[in-house]
């Protein structure tokens, strides 16, 4: 005989939960007490972290799991050491997700960046006034001073003992575990710790203060004329002046690996020609040290060796970029330092 279940009157509608489309996003938005997600726009980023704005008011900077460096404290804890010295984006939130990796939360500030602005806007005085903020900015982070070189850590300011202790620890880390990459040009490496072994003695001790070491127009986000914020802290650490020409170097040489996709076919030397000499003019306390070019090279030697790292371990996998990096590295190695 069947069972005839008594019929539940009056019962509350189960409310459905409909998950978030942006998942772990949501997630540490949450967390921060910034609410829903409601919109998300990809922006151009560097080559290791996502950057996405948010709900129109935020802009959120994660790196993946595997690519964790803590960086992204790093810069926290840089911005707190700089005390409004340069507009930069307030810090909203930070932290580790395990989806996401390691996440920055910051305000947004409307602009573009200076590249953009630059290529689309020829006018001279415009131009000569974005330069002046530039230095004027740059000239700012430099006054932050501290008696050795070093690195900040979320224990604190880590020193060294001389700046060549330093550079040289640094690159034989680097050295080391590129050693140990399968297909790696390993010839090409060592011959690099060769050359900076030979050629240390050009890395004498200099006064030490804040060095931003990405201060590329793709950095400086401007408003029309004024200069609106200055981006991206998470490379900083403690060195001599001339340490941050060695990413200026570079953008000025090769402007178009540091522009979007769209544009990197206009973004050439040429449109930039006129920039290293106005920075001497504006700021020679930055080519002051002694064996200045010498110095160059080996810091280009070392941030090549980096990117043969990145190019490694963090997906970016392809077999041009990696060559054209061991081609950089040998044109160094036979003393040709790309001048703008």
């Amino acid at each position: 005989m069947p069972i005839l279940l008594p019929a539940v009157r009056n019962a509350p509608p189960v409310a459905s939960r409909t998950p978030s489309p942006h998942g772990p996003m949501h997630r540490i938005f949450q967390r921060a007490g910034l609410g829903e997600v409601r919109s998300v726009e990809p922006l151009a980023g560097g080559s290791l972290n996502r950057v996405t704005r948010v709900n129109g008011e935020y802009v959120l900077r994660c790196r993946p799991p595997q690519c964790i460096t803590g960086s992204l404290e790093r810069e926290v804890l840089v911005l707190r050491e700089l005390g409004g010295r340069v507009f930069t984006p307030a810090v909203v939130a930070h932290g580790l997700d395990e989806m996401l990796g390691e996440y920055l939360i910051q305000r947004w500030i409307p602009g573009r960046s200076l590249l953009s602005a630059w290529l689309a806007n020829p006018d001279v005085p415009t131009r000569e006034w974005w330069l002046e903020q530039w230095i004027a900015g740059m000239k700012a982070i430099h006054e932050l001073r501290y008696p050795a070189p070093g690195e900040f850590t979320p224990a604190g300011f880590q020193p060294a003992y001389t700046w060549q202790v330093y550079f040289e620890s640094r690159l034989q880390r680097r050295v080391d575990r590129l050693m140990r990459v399968q297909n790696s040009n390993r010839a090409l490496v060592l011959a690099a710790e060769r050359y900076v072994r030979r050629n240390r003695g050009a890395l004498v001790d200099q006064p030490c203060c804040l060095i931003h070491r990405d201060l590329h127009f793709g950095n400086i986000l401007v408003d029309g004329p004024r200069l609106a914020a200055f981006l991206d802290f998470e490379l900083a650490e403690v060195g001599p002046l001339d340490y941050e020409l060695d990413t200026i170097l570079r953008f000025l040489t090769a402007p178009g690996g540091f522009a979007d996709p769209a544009q990197a076919g206009e973004t050439t030397p040429v449109r930039f020609a006129s920039v290293w000499v106005r920075l001497k003019r504006g700021y020679p306390e930055l080519f002051a040290a002694p064996h200045l070019p010498l110095r160059l090279s080996l810091y280009a030697l070392d941030r090549a060796l980096s990117r043969l790292l990145q190019c490694h371990n963090a997906g970016w996998g392809r077999e041009e970029a990696r060559e054209q990096i061991c081609q950089e590295m040998d044109s160094l190695l036979q003393g040709n330092l790309p001048l703008p």
